[in-house]
């Protein structure tokens, strides 16, 4: 369709005893690079900013770079971390007793100058898993996940790699308003979900 950035980093963490991946696919404005080592450098910017968004318990085990905005279009660069004992862990702190379960998220959005049929604005979002709860209210996310969406969310925002690379959706580049951090929990559905063991 159009030439555009998607870049997708799998994360794998246990859930129920059982290894369950997880994903989080990014749009970017920008020409794509040309080079191997150019995407290897730009997926590199990416993962130095969103592993600070969940704990060592979750770890990046794949990543996968488009440089074509077509639902269909073949994948251009990709790199398996686990086949080379590479895996890469999350940063966020351990925050003890209070972390997410398996299948509870936090979320960040940015939103766009478009509002679309309904005359709603268009908002673009990400989930993150393995983050930690607020001490006292599980119904919150923590003060130090919330931290690290903020920092992830302004990131892009901006644009990685001295602004040159800033989110947008896959439709189309994108004004970005603004961002925010729900400070609310929310759940995810898995793609595979470990079976719950009989009691």
């Amino acid at each position: 369709m159009a030439t555009a950035i998607g870049i997708q980093l799998t994360k794998r963490m246990t859930y129920r005893s059982v290894g369950e991946e997880w994903s989080n696919k990014y749009w970017l404005s920008g020409t794509p690079p040309s080079t191997v080592s150019g995407w290897q450098a730009l997926v590199d910017a990416l993962i130095a900013s969103e592993i600070q968004c969940y704990a060592a318990s979750s770890e990046i085990v794949r990543a996968a770079a488009w440089d074509d905005n077509d639902p269909h279009a073949f994948v251009t660069w990709t790199r398996d971390y686990e086949s080379e004992s590479a895996s890469i862990p999350g940063t966020l702190p351990e925050e003890v007793g209070m972390k997410m379960a398996g299948d509870q998220a936090g979320m960040v959005e940015w939103k766009t100058t478009r509002k679309n049929s309904r005359g709603k604005w268009v908002y673009l979002r990400k989930y993150f898993h393995n983050g930690f709860q607020a001490a006292g209210d599980a119904d919150y996310v923590s003060a130090t996940t919330q931290a690290a969406y903020d920092r992830l969310a302004g990131t892009l925002m901006g644009g990685l790699q001295g602004g040159v690379h800033r989110i947008r959706s896959q439709a189309q580049d994108e004004e970005i308003q603004s961002h925010l951090v729900s400070v609310y929990m929310t759940t995810r559905t898995l793609k595979k979900r470990g079976k719950k063991k009989s009691t």
